[in-house]
């Protein structure tokens, strides 16, 4: 029986393994296809100078990104720097109108098969059954990212003591506050609680129980008589979620108890 269930187990983890690098290899020629589409079309590589004559602004943020490591600065690279994701650029800096320079350029913002080319693993997020509208075509990596600034994380506001919630909040402006009462987790991001790319659990929570509240809330007494803070909470945990029954319900922070209650 043992040796049954583990031959399902390996079958199963072949199955999904095998479903991974399929989906992986399809990205990546859906990347490359752009890209021939492009030189087929007889655009040609003209390198970071070229782009920074109209871009300037962009290029000049792009030096100081972690982007800019893309840069392969060998004899038979060809695409360097903007062209890294967004293709060859000739066409697009010779269109004269504005549809045709965006018809001839590859626009990361619509097109996330050219962020997957590096970052296969938020793809397998996106895959999962409760995630950000990126799949359906609802969003882009770029309205939470800046891939040419020097922090990808948008907004790079480094002096902002909120900035790890602002982008967060362009969309959730009810849980990101103010509140009167706060929920202490906040100052460290939204992704203290959330998988901000996707999640198995609802809500995109990294855990769908009450472990989530206890990697915070918890003391070196609890094992033994079920206390956090200083109520008793034996028998409650075994319920359900800290947020639900009318406990906690309001876990991004409360106007009206300090125990964010609603």
């Amino acid at each position: 029986m043992r040796n049954r269930k583990a031959c399902i187990f390996i079958f199963c983890a072949a199955v999904v393994c095998a479903i991974f690098v399929f989906g992986s290899a399809k990205l990546l020629r859906a990347a490359e296809d752009k890209v021939a589409d492009l030189k087929a079309s007889g655009a040609s590589y003209v390198g970071m100078d070229t782009c920074a004559a109209c871009h300037e602004k962009e290029a000049k943020a792009f030096k100081k990104s972690a982007h800019a490591r893309l840069i392969a600065k060998t004899k038979n690279a060809e695409a360097q720097g903007c062209e890294t994701c967004h293709g060859p650029g000739s066409l697009h800096a010779d269109a004269e109108t504005k549809a045709d320079k965006h018809a001839t350029v590859i626009n990361p913002e619509k097109n996330p098969e050219t962020c997957y080319k590096c970052h296969l693993d938020k793809k397998a997020s996106f895959s999962l059954q409760y995630h950000h509208p990126v799949p359906e075509g609802k969003m882009g990596c770029a309205d939470c990212h800046d891939p040419h600034g020097e922090d990808a994380i948008k907004p790079n506001t480094v002096k902002s003591v909120a900035r790890k919630n602002q982008v967060c909040a362009k969309c959730h402006k009810d849980q990101t506050g103010a509140f009167v009462y706060e929920h202490e987790a906040l100052r460290e991001g939204c992704t203290v609680c959330h998988e901000v790319h996707g999640s198995i659990n609802d809500k995109m929570l990294i855990e769908r129980d009450s472990n989530l509240c206890l990697k915070c809330h918890f003391q070196s007494g609890f094992i033994s008589d079920q206390r956090i803070g200083d109520n008793a909470h034996t028998g409650r945990i075994a319920q359900g979620p800290c947020w639900s029954g009318g406990c906690h319900a309001a876990p991004h922070g409360s106007n009206y108890n300090d125990h964010v209650r609603l």
